[in-house]
């Protein structure tokens, strides 16, 4: 069992939800499996019940589990919800809920800001940012790939992390504090070049969505800016109007 950092530097609620976070993803706890309870957790790692209880929310606000009153905690979902997204892409309908679903960093690098990543996270020109390439597999078949760009100098840790299985968004809201507000979303339809065919494993030519996001804090500052490119066999778009 992995041991926990007691130094202060995380918060050790934190550390147990990424612990149980990272199970659930590698496919340790599948839909329908319980998941140990608060007073294993306790046990486990000799923390406070009120420690135990906020990795489990966390958890529950992922919409990852689902508490059964008398009975215990169960895995609801593979893959935590985004509430930033209005516009969300969905695996096929007939994809199975035992389908073991896993993310892969390819590279994480700093790279200076060219002329779209300037505009879009309004810094200058040549200001270095972390850009972190990670892909998406169901059952280690190729789903999407994902490129994450950020302000060095504003999340320096980000380069040090190991993304793979650790949730993104729930770092950048614990350990840097970030309160995400709003996001902006552009839909692309093109064509996969040769480098991004042989990522998603498809033909030169196929059909991908991509789908550019520039995520805003609470002072309406870009703090992210997301380039994805999903494979248009696997995945279809859902749009939310209001009318």
């Amino acid at each position: 069992m992995n041991k926990l950092d007691f130094s202060g530097r995380e918060q050790l609620y934190y550390q147990i939800y990424s612990l149980l976070f990272q199970d659930i993803m590698n496919g340790k706890y599948r839909v329908g499996d319980m998941i140990p309870a608060e007073s294993e957790l306790m046990e486990s790692y000799h923390v406070s019940r009120a420690t135990a209880r906020k990795a489990m929310e966390m958890l529950v606000n992922d919409g990852l589990v689902k508490k059964r009153r008398g009975i215990g905690t169960f895995v609801t979902a593979l893959k935590p919800k985004n509430d930033l997204n209005r516009v969300i892409s969905y695996s096929k309908k007939n994809q199975a809920d035992s389908t073991i679903v896993s993310k892969h960093t390819i590279d994480v690098n700093i790279q200076p800001a060219d002329d779209e990543l300037a505009l879009r996270l309004k810094v200058e020109v040549n200001t270095p940012l972390i850009c972190l390439k990670r892909l998406r597999c169901a059952d280690k078949e190729p789903s999407y790939l994902e490129l994450n760009y950020y302000e060095y100098n504003f999340v320096p840790e980000v380069y040090n992390r190991d993304f793979s299985k650790e949730s993104l968004r729930a770092f950048l809201k614990n350990f840097y504090n970030i309160q995400w507000s709003y996001a902006q979303q552009e839909i692309y339809s093109i064509l996969a070049e040769e480098k991004l065919a042989d990522l998603l494993q498809v033909d030169i030519g196929s059909p991908i969505i991509q789908i550019k996001r520039v995520s805003y804090d609470i002072n309406n500052v870009p703090r992210e800016f997301v380039s994805t490119f999903y494979r248009a066999d696997r995945h279809h778009l859902e749009i939310e109007l209001s009318i």
